[in-house]
């Protein structure tokens, strides 16, 4: 009788993935005929993502997750930490989709100009990749759900000897350098279609020294006073908190520069604020997360603090909103004082 129930539930789960995976093949297609296509960003989001994914738990975590998604029984503790994977895959497609934006929309400031409508069609074709995170993280908050409830139905059970796998040094480091060379194959391809002759040079923005300071030795500088004991919690605060606080200094700047009228101005502050977002989001999702995810994995901490489950939410959203203020002041004509 367990059999034919486990057996009915794989098939259920089964059906259950096609009609999702029907879904996202739905959506891929439509944009070809909605001009919502974007190759390099679809290829950096779901390459990226497996990258992350192996940043922060290991195969055989990943492993389970997806038997206990497919329908799978195990101890609640197991699904629990499978429920969590599926959690921080979402949570993962959201930042990298905002973070594939920013990349997008640095490559299209730094293309040769067509005039203000090819650059306002680049600048908004940049965005598309974003909307790929967004149906992604939805994706993966089903089974994420799924879990919990099974998880808290099922009666507590004793936990058994054997502690969850740790992920191998190897596997992290393999993942990190798959993210690093996805990062540089989804340059190359975006790169490869324009010119690059804008106003303001891919080198200018991605390795803008002044917001990388800001926010990297921020960060840094915030957890080292906050202590071990607040784990990785604490760079995620810092991530999170110095990338805002660049965010708004960068809009400062650029509505200086409409008062004074000087166009070096307003670029040099888009540039800091397309950095300072980039820089942050690439912080929270390969740095900060992963550390956390293990800190969960290992049973050192039950979940992710509030605060970082705000932040990881919240960042993402508000350099989101920056790229759009920054459109506007793309697209914006600025007269001179007579």
């Amino acid at each position: 009788m367990t059999e034919n129930k486990q057996r009915e539930g794989g098939r259920r789960a089964v059906i259950r993935w096609l009609f999702a995976a029907a879904f996202v093949f739905a959506v891929i297609v439509s944009g070809i005929f909605s001009g919502l296509m974007n190759k390099a960003g679809l290829f950096y989001l779901i390459i990226g993502s497996i990258a992350v994914a192996f940043m922060g738990f290991s195969r055989h975590e990943i492993g389970a997750a997806f038997r206990h998604a497919a329908g799978r029984p195990g101890p609640p503790d197991d699904v629990r930490r499978s429920a969590y994977f599926f959690e921080a895959a979402a949570r993962n497609a959201w930042i990298l989709g905002v973070l594939g934006s920013a990349m997008n929309f640095t490559i299209a400031l730094s293309s040769e100009s067509g005039g203000i409508a090819a650059t306002t069609n680049r600048l908004i074709q940049s965005y598309i990749v974003t909307l790929y995170g967004l149906v992604l993280a939805a994706i993966c908050l089903v089974p994420s759900m799924k879990l919990k409830g099974q998880a808290e139905k099922t009666e507590a059970v004793r936990p058994s000897g054997q502690g969850p796998a740790r992920p191998v040094l190897l596997e992290r480091a393999a993942a990190y350098i798959l993210f690093v060379v996805v990062l540089g194959l989804t340059i190359f391809f975006l790169v490869r279609g324009y010119p690059q002759s804008g106003p303001l040079p891919v080198a200018k923005v991605m390795l803008h020294f002044p917001a990388a300071l800001v926010v990297f030795g921020g960060a840094i500088a915030l957890a080292l006073f906050m202590g071990a004991g607040t784990g990785a919690r604490a760079l995620t605060l810092g991530f999170a908190m110095t990338g805002f606080i660049s965010l708004l200094m960068g809009l400062i700047q650029a509505m200086l520069g409409f008062a004074h009228t000087s166009v070096q101005e307003i670029a040099s502050a888009i540039a800091f604020i397309i950095s300072a977002s980039s820089f942050a989001l690439l912080g929270l999702v390969v740095i900060a997360a992963p550390l956390e995810d293990r800190e969960v994995m290992d049973g050192r901490r039950e979940r992710p603090g509030p605060l970082s489950r705000m932040f990881w939410a919240v960042f993402p959203l508000l350099a989101f909103i920056f790229m759009i203020l920054t459109l506007i002041m793309v697209i914006t004509p600025m007269k001179k004082p007579g």
